[in-house]
């Protein structure tokens, strides 16, 4: 009976966890759409203001309508791609977390993927719904065209997005095996991320030599990149060479990952494992 009783209580406190775990990620998820949400609304108020008081109808080969959706857009595709796990990374290595993953056949690489696309499984879900409500809209207001091969090569360079962005925080988390209060390094680089990325503003707003130099960097086929095809803004072989770099991108920052990690893994000295 004892047993039993222990048994019992035991199956509640873990129940109690994993209901407190679930509330916890649900308002996570709700808090982050309706901070995103937030910053969309300045960004419109923004350039409403920026368009109304101008007396041109395009503004850095952008009219007010295609500046208005691609605030609206950039938003929510950064919000789809968005990493957010380099602190735990950086936990585990701080507390010693990380040498079970040595110790027992899982792959830490493959842990961290696989929980990443995991909890992007839900978040698509919404964000396509989200995603779908906000073309009704621009279709009714603006009339604006689109196309199903431009949702399917949308839908892939988003999938590139997901995994340059995955790959380009993996490789910054290797800094905590040499830093030990790395949260500001975090921070600084993720607001880099997020700017050179075009998910605040256009990257060829900032002038032609920021755009070039963008080009040959990574970070603007996050969203920038995504966004554009969405938007009807290329051409064809446009998208597939942009498609391309996705590609060559990943394979680059899997070799950086590899060899960031392998050069951590010699400093690790499992503290608290």
């Amino acid at each position: 009976m004892g047993s039993d009783m222990k048994a019992l209580q035991k199956y509640k406190r873990t129940y109690i966890l994993a209901l407190q775990n679930a509330m916890e990620y649900r308002t996570d998820f709700l808090m982050g759409i309706i901070s995103g949400g937030f910053i969309i609304l300045v960004q419109c108020f923004l350039w409403t203001a920026v368009f109304r008081s101008s007396p041109q109808e395009i503004i850095n080969g952008y009219t007010y309508s295609q500046i208005i959706i691609y605030s609206v857009l950039s938003g929510v595709v950064s919000k789809l791609v968005s990493a957010g796990f380099e602190g735990e990374i950086a936990n585990d290595i701080k507390t010693g977390g990380l040498s079970k993953f040595i110790a027992q056949p899982i792959h830490y690489f493959s842990y961290r993927i696989c929980n990443f696309f995991g909890e992007k499984t839900v978040q698509t879900g919404v964000v396509l719904v989200l995603f779908v409500i906000l073309m009704t809209v621009f279709i009714q207001i603006w009339g604006f065209q689109l196309r199903v091969g431009q949702i399917v090569m949308f839908l892939v360079s988003i999938l590139f997005g997901m995994l340059i962005n995955f790959l380009l925080f993996y490789s910054i988390s290797a800094l905590a095996f040499i830093i030990t209060e790395v949260w500001g390094v975090y921070i600084a680089f993720n607001q880099g991320v997020y700017l050179l990325s075009g998910a605040i503003f256009p990257l060829n707003i900032f002038g032609d030599t920021f755009a070039t130099i963008s080009s040959y960097l990574p970070f603007q086929y996050v969203v920038f990149f995504p966004v554009k095809i969405i938007l009807g803004s290329l051409a064809v072989h446009e998208i597939v060479s942009g498609l391309l770099l996705q590609a060559v991108w990943v394979t680059v920052l899997l070799v950086i990952s590899k060899l960031a990690w392998d050069s951590g893994m010699k400093k690790y000295v499992a503290v608290g494992g």
